[in-house]
């Protein structure tokens, strides 16, 4: 009777874990490449290509590496990590400059919001969604520029 008593919590907490399904992962993790004929650039050296990263750490982070390469071939990377329920992004190379920070707001399943600051003062947002077929992420970025106005760029993204 005694050994029975112990096998049935084992058995149950066993069930649950069975029938327990795993986290999914948000549908922004990938590849993403910039498609550029759907996509309106308004800042920016031209670029000849540019993709986007996501991947979920163990750590329960996102990683987010942007790889660009420019018309005349020149690459640059740059990496950022954040808590997979949104929060602070990291940015260990600081590619982003001194007193720049990035906050990263999960909205929603596949729905990101980023808010970018300058020693405090929000400058730019980039809203991120990915499509219910999951193959495209719209991003909607909107900055001041230098003159003080209001622009805004719509970058498209396809799963890779």
């Amino acid at each position: 009777m005694t050994k029975l008593l112990r096998i049935i919590p084992i058995q149950i907490l066993l069930c649950v874990a069975i029938s327990t399904p795993a986290r999914a992962a948000d549908p922004i993790i990938g590849n993403w490449k910039l498609d550029f004929q759907a996509s309106s650039s308004v800042v920016g050296p031209p670029l000849k290509e540019h993709t986007e990263t996501y991947r979920e750490l163990t750590s329960g982070e996102i990683e987010f590496v942007i790889t660009r390469v420019a018309k005349d071939g020149t690459r640059s990377t740059m990496r950022f990590t954040w808590p997979a329920g949104g929060g602070a992004a990291q940015d260990p190379a600081e590619a982003l400059g001194n007193g720049w920070t990035v906050v990263e707001s999960l909205l929603g399943s596949g729905d990101w919001l980023a808010t970018f600051m300058d020693h405090g003062k929000q400058s730019a947002t980039i809203h991120k969604v990915i499509s219910p077929d999951g193959n495209t992420m719209t991003q909607t970025a909107k900055f001041v520029d230098a003159h003080g106005q209001t622009l805004t760029q719509i970058q498209v993204f396809r799963r890779q």
